[in-house]
Order: structure tokens, then C-alpha cells, then sequence
């Protein structure tokens, strides 16, 4: 008997797990390692032309194209071959490139149809191939091939180019493309030695020491840390940020001077299922792991019998100062958990278009405002909906009895809340679980402030009803902007312990 693998496989890596900054990252690994390995050769060329290594990402919506250029060393016709065998482990798979999958796999992630052309350095002969994924996995493993001769000897490129694209990047994944690129590389942008282009524009890192708790002394909260773990090397640096910020706190992994893992929390150091603390906002560092196998998607590291739990001990010991120091540093003003302008940006452009579009149109231009009866009508399906489950949360506020009710058999097609505010002393909200935008919500979070605004707009509505001369939408924002700020005051308060009055009277009421 002996195991065959059928070139149908090819279909399966469009299943992968990847998330595109990850796929896109296989290429730019593949052409920073041509770099490393033929360093020798390239850096005289580099010097003759004024330039450096530099690698352009160009994603094309409107003609569904994705290209990947670089400058490193091209490759022979041989290397080519090696580049398109499936599972042919590089000479060098010490570095970036170690189990000869990278391309393949990301290239069929993205695409059903690729071509790559290259030119490798002292040669004259450029060579181009094309894949179908299809009529590979249908058995045609005879790939068209084309060959120019006569070429510049001192040229060296390498440009690959996906159509037929099925992962096309929009919106929110834009965005994040570029910030996680940019730090994924991070190592070789402040080292000086990529030019790392993503749809036109030059990505650059800044991880200036400036953003670090001063010490009386002057000094900065930063230091360096190594220790080994079974023989293998473990290194990096640890800092106390000096305003707080969950988004850049946590620890990146590196691997072969390229970002593995960008926001480690271990348990031993951040606490269990890392709270969302003062240690969590402002304790930000670097671990090198070379000498660790990283999976295949190159998304986390291989943790093998105790590695981990050693790691983490290591890490414990090192960081157990700069712990203390965190969560010392008590200045609410620092805490940085809202969105970062990147994501105000993203979320403004993202949104300015869902108002642009002509659904959004048709809905505000309504000839008429439903009577009475018929918003009445297409509440009470919700309400009744209400009475057939027991309420997810419910508890007494002041004077009133506050319900809440998370329906899941519900209609897609029922409104997202009801609200029962008639009562002298009590209120009902209804939430649709099943509503078309409950699906958009990500994470804890974001399902917190969605029931929280549920519930505000009903608490506010009744104190309209009940305790304001009248009812209008003015009386009902002021009163839930109140509400709003309960949830910050009541953070402050446990923050503060009691030790400084002043600071929770700065919150507006």
C-alpha cells in the first residue's frame, strides 16, 4: 500500500483558516527570505541601483486583482519548480519559509486562478507560469509556461498576480490588513531593511521608547529579558505603557524577526482570561521564539509536552516587577479601551457608505409615517414573543421594575426592540435576537453596549412618560445620555477605591 495525495487537495486550501493579513504574509515572507538568502548578492545590486529590498501589495476591487511585486533575487527555473511542489521543504527552512506551503496554500485562499512571472538576478531569461486551480484539481498538473529571452542580466523581480478572486477585502478588512502588515513586519521596517508597500502607500512602524512610564529617575519602564527553556533561546523586552491602551497592551511573538502572534496574553503574567485591568492596558513587550515550530499558517507556535507553561514561568519571574508598577499607576484619564482614530476612520467610511446607499435611500423616503395601529401591530408579535420566555435579567431601579427579554424565536423581520413603558411601575424590553444587525455584533462587548442602549432607550422612554411634562425625542436623549454614564462612574468608583473623591466628580451629571 502507500499514500497517495491526489491533486484535488488543491481545493481544500480555500477552507484554510487564514485571515487575509496572515495569507498576505506568506508572500512577503517568501520575498524578505529570498532577501536573507542571497543577501550576498543583492546588496551590491541594491547599492548600483539606490535602492533596497521592497515589497508591493496592490489590491485591485474593481478588476478583482491582487499583485504581490518584490525586487529580492528571482528565481531560476528550477527554484520555480520547487516554489510550485507542494510540501518541497526550502534549502534554508531555518528562516521564513520552512515547509514549502506558504504560496500554494495562500494563493488558492485567495484565488482560483494565478500567474507568477520572475527574473532572477544574472540571468537573462524571464519565466512566467499560470495556474488554474480547477483544472489542476481535475488533473491537468501541466502548467502553461511562457519564456522571454534576452533579458537586462542585471534585472531581478518577482511579481505574483490572483484573479478569479474568492476573498475580497472591503471596508473594516482594509484597515486591518494595513495595521497588521505593518506589524508583522515590524522587525525588518525598523531595521531599515523593507520597503513594505500596501495599495500605494509606504508602511512604516514608530515604537519609540517615548510611550513608556518614566521612572523618577528618568529611566524608562523598559527592559530586556532571556532565559531558555529545554535548550531553546528565549528573548525579548517588557514595558509599562505610560497611558493605558488594551490595544497595543499584550505581547507580540516573534519568529524569524516576522510577527507570529500579535497580541499574547499568558495567563502567568496578564491573569486568567485577562481581564480587561491596569496589567492588561499597559504592560506591552516582545518575545523572540527561533527556535520554536510555528504551524503552517504561521498564525501561533507549536507548543510542544510543558513548552508553554515553561515559557510562561520564565516570563512570570521577569515581569513580576513591571506588573506591580501597572497596576500602581492609577490615572483614569489613561485608559484608552474606547476606539483608536483608525478605528473612528474605519468606522466613519464604512458607515458613510451604508448611508450612500440606495437601500438607505428607500428607507427614509417614506411617503408617510406608519399610523398608530400599525406600529402597534408589528410590536405586538415581539411582545407576545415576551410572554412566552422568562426575562434574561431583571431587577428593581428605584421605583420601577425593570425587565429584559432576549427573544430567539423571534422574525428576522420584527423590529429589533419593544418596549412596554405604560405601566406606573415597571418597564419591558424586548429584544430580537433573531434581527439581521444582532448578527453584525462582535464578541462580549459589543453585545454589552447592544443591550445596553436596548435598555436605556426603554428606561428613558418611561421616564418620558412618567415623570417629564411631555414626550419628545429631545426629553428622551437627555435622559438616556444619564444613563450612559453609569457604567463610567461606576468603573471609576472601583478604580478609585475611595481614595480620591475628586476624580469621580469630574465625570459630567
Amino acid at each position: 500500500m502507500q499514500l497517495g495525495l491526489g491533486l484535488n487537495v488543491i481545493r481544500s486550501y480555500k477552507r484554510l483558516a487564514y485571515k487575509e493579513w496572515y495569507a498576505l504574509a506568506e508572500f512577503v515572507d517568501n520575498s524578505t527570505q529570498s532577501y536573507f538568502n542571497d543577501k550576498e548578492a543583492l546588496d551590491p545590486a541594491f547599492a548600483l541601483e539606490g535602492a533596497g529590498l521592497e515589497v508591493r501589495v496592490v489590491y485591485d476591487a474593481a478588476e478583482g486583482v491582487l499583485r504581490i511585486t518584490d525586487n529580492a533575487m528571482g528565481m531560476s527555473e528550477a527554484e520555480m519548480e520547487a516554489a510550485l511542489t507542494v510540501g518541497m521543504v526550502p534549502a534554508n527552512n531555518s528562516g521564513r519559509s520552512q515547509y514549502g506551503m506558504g504560496l500554494k496554500t495562500a494563493a488558492c485562499w485567495f484565488g482560483d486562478k494565478w500567474t507568477i512571472r520572475t527574473k532572477k538576478l544574472g540571468e537573462t531569461v524571464e519565466r512566467t507560469v499560470e495556474v488554474d486551480v480547477e483544472a489542476v484539481a481535475d488533473g491537468n498538473d501541466e502548467l502553461p509556461t511562457r519564456v522571454k529571452e534576452n533579458r537586462d542580466a542585471d534585472a531581478h523581480y518577482t511579481v505574483l498576480e490572483i484573479c478569479c478572486l474568492h476573498r475580497k477585502m472591503q471596508g473594516r478588512t482594509l484597515s486591518k490588513v494595513r495595521q497588521y502588515l505593518r506589524s508583522m513586519y515590524r522587525q525588518d521596517l525598523r531595521d531599515g531593511i523593507l520597503t513594505l508597500e500596501w495599495k500605494g502607500e509606504e508602511l512604516t512602524w514608530d515604537d519609540s521608547d517615548d510611550r513608556f512610564f518614566q521612572a523618577p529617575d528618568g529611566s524608562r519602564y523598559k527592559k530586556d529579558f532571556e532565559f531558555d527553556v529545554d535548550g531553546k533561546l528565549v528573548h525579548g523586552w517588557i514595558g509599562v505603557l505610560d497611558r493605558g491602551s488594551r490595544q497595543l497592551a499584550g505581547f507580540a511573538i516573534l519568529r524569524a524577526g516576522r510577527v507570529i502572534t500579535m497580541d499574547w496574553r499568558p495567563e502567568s503574567v496578564f491573569g486568567p482570561g485577562a481581564p480587561n485591568d491596569l496589567v492588561n492596558q499597559r504592560l506591552q513587550g516582545e518575545i523572540h521564539l527561533d527556535e520554536f515550530l510555528v504551524s503552517h499558517t504561521k498564525d501561533d507556535i507549536l507548543w510542544f509536552s510543558d513548552e508553554e507553561q515553561k515559557v510562561e514561568e520564565g516570563l512570570e519571574q521577569f515581569c513580576r516587577d513591571y506588573r506591580s508598577v501597572a497596576q500602581t499607576r492609577r490615572k483614569h484619564e489613561d485608559d484608552e479601551r474606547g476606539p483608536s482614530p483608525l478605528d473612528i476612520q474605519t468606522a466613519v467610511e464604512e458607515f458613510q457608505a451604508e448611508l450612500s446607499s440606495a437601500e438607505m435611500v428607500d428607507a427614509v423616503q417614506i411617503v408617510s409615517v406608519p399610523p398608530v395601529e400599525i406600529v402597534e401591530a408589528a410590536m405586538r408579535p415581539l411582545v407576545d414573543a415576551a410572554g412566552r420566555n422568562a426575562p434574561a435579567f431583571r431587577d428593581q431601579v428605584g421605583s420601577i421594575d425593570v425587565l429584559g427579554f432576549l427573544v430567539f424565536d423571534a422574525s428576522p423581520n420584527d423590529p429589533y426592540v419593544a418596549v412596554e413603558s405604560t405601566r406606573e411601575n415597571e418597564v419591558q424590553i424586548v429584544i430580537n435576537m433573531q434581527h439581521p444587525h444582532v448578527h453584525q455584533i462582535e464578541g462580549a462587548a459589543g453585545m454589552l453596549n447592544y443591550v445596553r442602549h436596548c435598555v436605556y432607550d426603554g428606561i428613558a422612554e418611561w421616564q418620558a412618560r412618567h415623570r417629564a411634562s411631555r414626550v419628545d425625542p429631545e426629553t428622551i436623549k437627555l435622559l438616556k445620555d444619564q444613563l450612559l454614564r453609569i457604567a463610567v462612574r461606576l468603573e471609576l468608583l472601583n478604580i478609585v477605591g475611595g481614595e480620591d473623591e475628586e476624580v469621580v466628580s469630574d465625570i459630567p451629571v
